[in-house]
């Protein structure tokens, strides 16, 4: 259905501190790099970088060196690869990061589209939840206690992961994707991940590309993450 890829800056040293090494960038990439200053924003820009590199090398199967690939960004935000030499990957990628970790994942079939958010369990200030989430969301986050950090982050994920699938990041109110962690399993739902039920309750541009809507979520070193996957072939 997909690959996934989640690396940690601890694995990197040199990520860890906004510096790429010799031969990891494009020179479309380098470019982009000099323009970022500030360190958190440059370590969490390779960290995804460097994931969607050898994500792309592992669905591709071909050793492809990592300077021959760009992962770059649409003008909406929405991220792709271009090989040198080939032109444009034939998958959809989507890129996320957080704190000192990085993530891409792609699908397996070419025409489904994807979304991916990486999400940290910490404590957020619940101004978060009155704000961004329905009554109904707010009431599980309210429910929840002892597990009120991981649901807060689980429902602020599936809302993203959505989101990006269609295109459009946090351009929108995000009380339009409502979210219940309680769902039945689907077909095909992969070992280690759990199904979440979503639905898009407001009038959204690029509605019509969640036919056959999946979102799934696991727990990763600490971290949420959440894939949302559409297409009429699932």
């Amino acid at each position: 259905m997909f690959r996934y890829r989640l690396v940690h800056a601890s694995d990197f040293p040199s990520l860890a501190q906004g510096q790429a090494w010799p031969g990891l960038l494009s020179p479309r990439e380098e470019t982009i790099l000099s323009g970022l200053g500030l360190l958190p924003r440059r370590r969490k820009w390779l960290l995804g970088r460097v994931a969607a590199k050898q994500l792309v090398r592992e669905v591709s199967d071909e050793d492809v060196p990592d300077h021959r690939i760009s992962v770059l960004n649409q003008p909406s935000g929405e991220p792709f690869v271009l090989v040198e030499g080939r032109g444009g990957w034939e998958r959809p990628i989507s890129i996320s990061h957080r704190s000192h970790a990085g993530m891409a994942a792609a699908p397996l079939d070419a025409s489904v589209r994807i979304g991916a958010d990486l999400e940290t369990v910490e404590p957020r200030d619940l101004a978060l939840v009155r704000q961004f989430y329905t009554d109904s969301e707010a009431a599980i986050v309210d429910a929840a206690r002892d597990t009120r950090d991981e649901v807060v982050a689980r429902i602020w994920s599936a809302k993203e992961a959505v989101l990006k699938l269609l295109g459009l990041g946090l351009r929108i109110d995000t009380r339009g994707v409502l979210v219940n962690l309680t769902a039945q399993p689907f077909a095909g739902c992969p070992a280690g991940w759990q199904p979440v039920d979503v639905k898009v309750i407001a009038d959204l541009p690029r509605q019509s590309m969640l036919d056959g809507l999946r979102v799934m979520w696991r727990r990763e070193a600490g971290y949420v993450l959440t894939l949302a996957l559409a297409g009429s072939s699932l």
